[in-house]
Parts: structure tokens; C-alpha cells; sequence
């Protein structure tokens, strides 16, 4: 083989390598936009932040975090799931009284939700507008999909329905991360903007939570909810 076909060949393998990457990116960091537009970062001319809450409500935490929120007379966004919001309507019901607001974060949070078909990924996203509804709560037009993974796919399904992809742009791993590191995460990089994702779920949600409200108190950021 001549050095001509060699240096093609290794050319093209690091072509293919390089194509992969920029696939495999973006699947997972949604701010790309490689397969739908997302929010990743408000648009504000004010000193505003929005915490979001993923995979909730949570029986055990979800009120807590409301009596912090409460405490600081900050308000926050919860990507609910569907199956959860019809188990828990109680807290869901009391997430809007409170001012906060509920988005649309699939009816049971699959782990191969981003390979089913665009029609099953519509009835899932459909089931949890309904659930919504059921409450008697607004679905609105915000979805997050589950992993924050998106591809054709998801986006087909997103577009069809018209909502918004919400991203965020401060990821804290909250769920592998112990309190501490999320904590100087979040202080690291919190700004005027920045979307916070937490996790209803993640046992140490209201010492992490509590430390940033206090934090962004200190510094005049106020945590607002997305509408």
C-alpha cells in the first residue's frame, strides 16, 4: 500500500472519529442545538436566575424544597413526569399555588425514550399535557427531554408539538456529586441567566439548595420561575 493510501485511509478514519464525537456531543449537551434549538440561558437584563427541578414531584422532597423556596421568597421551575404528577397531585397542586411553575418532562422517563418512535415520544409528552390538564394546571409549551438527551427523533416529536426544549447552562450532576461539590459548582459559575438543574429526587436536594438560595441572595440574584 503506498503512503498515499495510507495517509487517505488515516484521514478518513480521523474523519470518522471526529463525526462521531460531534454526534455523540450532540445527543448529550443540548446547548449545541445540532438537532433542535434549545433554551439554555434566560434572556434577561436583570439580575435573574431560574432553578429548575427535574424528575419530581417527590413525595419525600418536593415539599420540602417549597418550604425553602418559601423562605427565600424564591420561586423555580419542576420538569415533572407524568406518572408521578397523577401520584402526587396534592404537590403538584401546591407547586402552583405557590407560584412556582410545572413542565412537561415525558410521562415516565424511559431510559430508551430517545430511540422510541416519533409517535410514541409524542403520546408520551401528550399523556403528561394531559395529566397536567387532569389537574387542572396549564401544560404551557416547555419540555425537557429526559438525560437532556436529544436527537432527530426527539426533535421531530418537539417540533410536531411545537414546544420549547428548556436546557439549562449550569449542570450540577447533582446525583453523583456529593452537596459540596454541587455547591461550589453552582458558586463558580452562577450568573445573571444561568439555569440551574437539580433534582427532586437527589437525597441531598435541600442542603444544596439551601446553600445556593442563600448564596445568590447575598450576591442579588433572584431565582424566577419559567414561563
Amino acid at each position: 500500500m503506498s503512503k498515499t493510501s495510507v495517509a487517505i485511509i488515516s484521514l478518513l478514519s480521523l474523519l470518522t472519529v471526529v463525526f462521531i464525537a460531534i454526534i455523540v456531543l450532540g445527543v448529550s449537551v443540548m446547548r449545541l442545538n445540532l438537532f433542535i434549538r434549545s433554551v439554555s440561558e434566560l434572556k434577561t437584563q436583570n439580575r435573574e436566575i431560574a432553578i429548575t427541578f427535574d424528575d419530581g414531584p417527590c413525595p419525600e422532597r418536593t415539599p420540602q424544597i417549597l418550604d425553602i423556596l418559601a423562605r427565600y421568597q424564591a420561586k423555580a421551575t419542576f420538569f415533572s413526569i407524568g406518572n408521578k404528577l397523577e401520584e402526587n397531585a396534592e404537590i403538584a397542586k401546591r407547586i402552583i399555588a405557590e407560584g412556582h411553575s410545572i413542565a412537561n418532562h415525558s410521562y415516565e422517563h424511559a431510559p430508551v425514550f430517545p430511540v422510541w418512535s416519533v409517535k410514541r415520544i409524542r403520546e408520551s409528552i401528550l399523556k403528561t399535557d394531559k395529566a397536567l390538564i387532569n389537574l387542572g394546571i396549564e401544560p404551557g409549551n416547555m419540555f425537557r427531554p429526559p438525560y437532556g438527551v436529544t436527537n432527530n427523533l426527539v426533535a421531530a416529536a418537539v417540533r410536531s408539538l411545537k414546544k420549547d426544549c428548556i436546557g439549562w447552562s449550569i449542570r450540577t450532576k447533582d446525583t453523583c456529586r456529593s452537596p459540596e461539590q454541587v455547591i461550589a459548582m453552582v458558586k463558580k459559575n452562577v450568573k445573571p441567566g444561568s439555569i440551574i438543574i437539580l433534582h427532586d429526587t437527589n437525597k441531598y436536594v435541600c442542603e444544596e439548595l439551601e446553600a445556593i438560595l442563600k448564596y445568590c441572595q447575598a450576591n442579588q440574584l433572584n431565582s424566577i420561575a419559567l414561563t
